[in-house]
């Protein structure tokens, strides 16, 4: 019963943190590639603390090539989500991603020929695709995910389940220390590359030509750190939960992010819709909670 606890709290977590992102990207000039800068740079610094508690770490020389690039796509995974996450609903956006990476991660699995193809993962392929497709174009037309966000959808899926995919190599010959630092040295340093090519510095320290902005956007960053706190320990309790429980009963559980997304927006768009507001009707949010629960159903199926 305690995994049930501690996932279910995990994914609400994981839920607060999506809904915070979505405000602070929708209500601030804090933008997607500052949000993926400040994870992956903080990941590095918080990550460094566990080699003092590692004996065995050093430098995985023969795994440097996959450690970057778990890395890379980590940093480009996270920056594409925000970049869907800003451009569509959160309700709609952050489902379907969190569905959508771990059916990458099987597909590339399956290109490695590294799994069997069955037909139960078949129609879980099926259900996650056609349910995320169906999410996306519920409501008015203007809420429907466009071309160019379900490209970033596309993309931060293959990304993040890419890096998913690098780190259980670094984790399967090397320490989990050594694994853990090292990618996400490496992502911070792709980070600082492209921040420094595109010129994002001053969108990064949040630097506005009116001072009033610069006020309002650096009193954000309290916000941004709460949603992040929120996300790390909901990543931690999820991973708890995996120990103490089922791996398949715990993955079935996402559904329930999903639905704590959509409760925590129904709440700020009924009684605070000056933080966010989307469209609540009931309909709508019984066709949501719906085809969130197929696209969790259609995760089982994929990862049995």
């Amino acid at each position: 019963m305690w995994w049930f606890i501690i996932s279910a709290i995990a994914f609400f977590l994981l839920a607060l943190a999506s809904v915070i992102d979505k405000f602070l990207l929708t209500k601030t000039k804090i933008v997607p590639v500052s949000f993926a800068f400040f994870i992956t740079f903080f990941a590095a610094l918080g990550g460094s603390i566990f080699i003092f508690f590692d004996k065995s770490f050093a430098v995985p020389h023969q795994l440097l090539g996959e450690m970057f690039l778990g890395g890379a796509t980590y940093f480009f995974g996270l920056y594409f989500m925000f970049l869907a996450v800003e451009r569509a609903e959160v309700s709609k956006a952050s489902p379907i991603i969190v569905s959508l990476t771990p059916l990458s991660v099987f597909l590339l699995s399956l290109y490695l020929n590294l799994q069997l193809v069955s037909l139960a993962k078949i129609i879980g392929v099926v259900l996650v695709i056609g349910a995320g497709y169906w999410l996306s174009q519920t409501g008015e037309k203007k809420t429907r995910l466009d071309k160019i966000t379900w490209l970033f959808v596309i993309l931060s899926s293959l990304a993040l389940g890419a890096s998913n995919v690098y780190n259980k190599i670094g984790y399967d010959n090397v320490s989990f220390v050594t694994a853990f630092v090292w990618i996400r040295w490496f992502s911070a340093a792709v980070a600082v590359i492209y921040v420094t090519l595109a010129g994002k510095w001053p969108s990064i320290f949040l630097k506005n030509k009116s001072k009033a902005e610069e006020v309002k956007n650096k009193s954000a960053v309290g916000v941004l750190v709460v949603g992040q706190i929120a996300g790390s320990v909901g990543v931690i309790l999820m991973q708890v939960g995996i120990k103490m429980g089922n791996v398949i009963l715990v993955t079935a559980l996402n559904s329930l992010q999903f639905f704590f997304v959509i409760f925590l927006v129904y709440l700020l768009s009924k009684f605070y819709p000056k933080v966010l507001q989307e469209n609540i009707s009931k309909g709508l949010i019984i066709k949501k909670v719906l085809l969130s629960l197929m696209m969790g159903a259609g995760l089982v199926l994929v990862l049995i």
